[in-house]
């Protein structure tokens, strides 16, 4: 599970992105709402196949899965201090859990660190078939490092994911990629990357439509913005439904040297 220079713990606006617009924030703005409130605008790539019968590993569940104890500390402030920088977040509502929070602003800070440039790409991954563990987004996770990598040339890619289940029967994660923008010209290509990486034949996993998911961070205006949007991912509801061995949560833990 550990990728060349990178030690693991446990779509998209094809809108062209180039050196022009260093410094520039991207024409759009942090929403004060919840992600999950606009998900019913949002358009499914794929076709759900509503015949499809169920092979005999599939695991079918016929009421909603318990949800586990949870010991991670909630915040409920509109901002968060990390290594003495103030950052603006989405605490609306639900607050954020702080573990997951400072994981991703750590990953984040390391990647700017790197790059100076970083490219912030955020998704969701849909399943419609429960699963008591990760093993899909792991090796979701493996496919898609390999092409980025053979692609871009990438040493390194910082990411952190995470598992909920709110309504549904099945879970579905969302997932933020960090990576180096200076070698990044055009999202379409990571766009169609995530698709083939995760998706199948049978529409079991889709990769649902969200309207500029991205980011090109490199000045504080941008920076501001882009943690905004990605705290999202630390919010507390929906998490906590699955065994008590199986995670809610994956960020990658980049290393300057």
């Amino acid at each position: 599970m550990v990728e060349t220079g990178l030690n693991i713990t446990g779509g998209f606006d094809t809108a062209v992105l180039t050196h022009k617009r260093t410094g520039e924030a991207l024409p759009f703005m942090a929403s004060p709402f919840p992600e999950m409130a606009l998900k019913s605008g949002l358009l499914l790539i794929s076709k759900e196949v509503s015949n499809t019968i169920p092979s005999q590993d599939t695991v079918i569940t016929t009421k909603k899965t318990k949800r586990t104890k949870n010991r991670k500390r909630l915040i409920f402030d509109d901002t968060f201090l990390h290594s003495g920088k103030t950052y603006q977040v989405n605490s609306a509502k639900s607050g954020l859990y702080a573990e997951i929070l400072t994981r991703i602003i750590e990953q984040f800070e390391m990647a700017l660190t790197k790059w100076k440039r970083v490219f912030v790409l955020r998704f969701d991954l849909h399943t419609h078939r429960f699963t008591k563990d990760n093993e899909r987004i792991t090796a979701f996770r493996k496919r898609l490092f390999q092409k980025l990598k053979r692609h871009y040339g990438f040493k390194d890619i910082g990411f952190c994911w995470v598992r909920e289940q709110e309504r549904a029967k099945t879970q579905h994660y969302h997932f933020v990629l960090f990576l180096d923008g200076h070698l990044i010209r055009h999202s379409s290509k990571i766009t169609q990357m995530v698709k083939d990486a995760w998706e199948d034949p049978t529409g079991t996993f889709t990769v649902p439509y969200i309207k500029r998911p991205f980011h090109f961070a490199d000045s504080e205006e941008i920076i501001q913005k882009a943690i905004y949007r990605v705290s999202y991912l630390a919010k507390p509801r929906g998490k906590g439904y699955r065994p008590a061995q199986t995670k809610d949560f994956q960020c990658s833990r980049m290393k300057t040297v």
